[in-house]
């Protein structure tokens, strides 16, 4: 399950024990990309669902076919949560008419290689079925530029279309609440506390601080979220994923936890370790219609492919897991380097009880 509580420190412990005599298995780069995943048994009390919907007709020429993807996410949200309509679908993973709910969105690959905008209007279709006006729905991510190089331009929600908002240049952060690491930043434009005096002792100066601050649309403006990014390699964190970009989209003063020596890992897990994240997020839904397996999260058709695949769970280590393992397949076709170790948050997620990459434990279900 996405986010379950994790309220003691025995329960760490005891989990974090387990995962060292179980193992988590990491995927490989074997054979061609496919979705063909070999099967394994588990205990199906223990398994994390993950649907899967692959239609590679659904993008030509880089380009979604609005009324298959909307076919492809409604079907797997079906199948998810076993509901006979898209509107209970909805209400089943935890949306009410009286939410205000946050679509979170990738736009750092520009037009080209961003959340589709044909996926976007399907979610916004089936919040509406559940009873969500589209008053209530915000379209976001972090910086307003790259939003409208990607055709997501800012705009107040009405009864026919769902707002789109940034987190900067507004400034939108809770000054609140914050992730504190050891790690010191320094300060740019766009980040919380840059240029204001330093009037607090985890800063060394007017421009560095090891605080990075949530946003507002996470701890406060949101009550449910639905989490959308676009599937890509990232140099700096391995992929461009569920957690990654959830992670340092929510977050400012996230430079120092990309690259080396960490590579997100263990930053990613703790910034995503928040009750309001367990309490919010109600899915996962990963655009990997167009997948680019190389030179992300910019935009290179050069290393880009035509997969035409959603997944879809509840749990965003289980997606990130399989993501992983298809790319780093790509990357072996086009004689890429592996990406390894630079995805290490992946494994380590589990001890945080953010979900499983466990092959054992991953529940596969495919749909048409």
């Amino acid at each position: 399950m996405l986010f379950r509580p994790n309220s003691f420190p025995l329960v760490r412990l005891v989990l974090l024990a387990l995962v060292l005599v179980v193992g988590t298995t990491r995927v490989s780069a074997q054979g061609k990309v496919s979705l063909q995943h070999s099967a394994v048994s588990a205990p199906a009390a223990s398994l994390s669902p993950v649907i899967y919907a692959q239609r590679p007709e659904a993008i030509q020429e880089m380009n979604a076919d609005p009324q298959q993807v909307k076919q492809m996410l409604n079907e797997a949200l079906l199948k998810l949560t076993s509901a006979q309509d898209i509107g209970t679908a909805w209400t089943r993973l935890g949306i009410t008419p009286q939410d205000i709910v946050g679509i979170h969105i990738s736009t750092v690959g520009g037009a080209g290689l961003c959340t589709h905008h044909s996926l976007v209007h399907a979610i916004c279709d089936g919040l509406q079925a559940a009873g969500v006006p589209r008053t209530q729905m915000i379209i976001w991510d972090k910086y307003q530029n790259r939003m409208s190089a990607a055709g997501y331009n800012l705009r107040t929600g009405t009864m026919t279309h769902a707002g789109i908002a940034s987190v900067i240049p507004s400034n939108y952060y809770d000054p609140n609440v914050f992730y504190k690491n050891y790690l010191v930043g320094s300060l740019i434009w766009g980040d919380f506390r840059f240029l204001q005096p330093a009037s607090y002792s985890d800063s060394d100066s007017d421009n560095v601080a090891n605080l990075s601050y949530y946003t507002k649309f996470v701890t406060q403006t949101c009550t449910k979220i639905i989490n959308v990014p676009a599937l890509s390699d990232d140099s700096y964190v391995g992929i461009h994923g569920c957690m990654s970009s959830l992670a340092l989209a929510s977050v400012d003063n996230n430079r120092r936890f990309r690259g080396p020596p960490t590579y997100g890992d263990p930053a990613i897990d703790e910034i995503l370790d928040q009750d309001f994240f367990r309490r919010k997020v109600v899915v996962h839904i990963l655009d990997a219609l167009l997948t680019q397996c190389a030179g992300g999260p910019k935009f290179n058709p050069i290393f880009c492919e035509g997969v035409g695949v959603l997944y879809v769970s509840r749990d965003p280590v289980a997606i990130d897991s399989l993501a992983l393992n298809m790319l780093e397949r790509m990357r072996k076709q086009m004689n890429v380097p592996p990406i390894g170790d630079a995805a290490s948050y992946i494994a380590s997620a589990p001890s945080y009880n953010l979900g499983t990459n466990d092959r054992r434990r991953i529940q596969l279900v495919r749909v048409p």
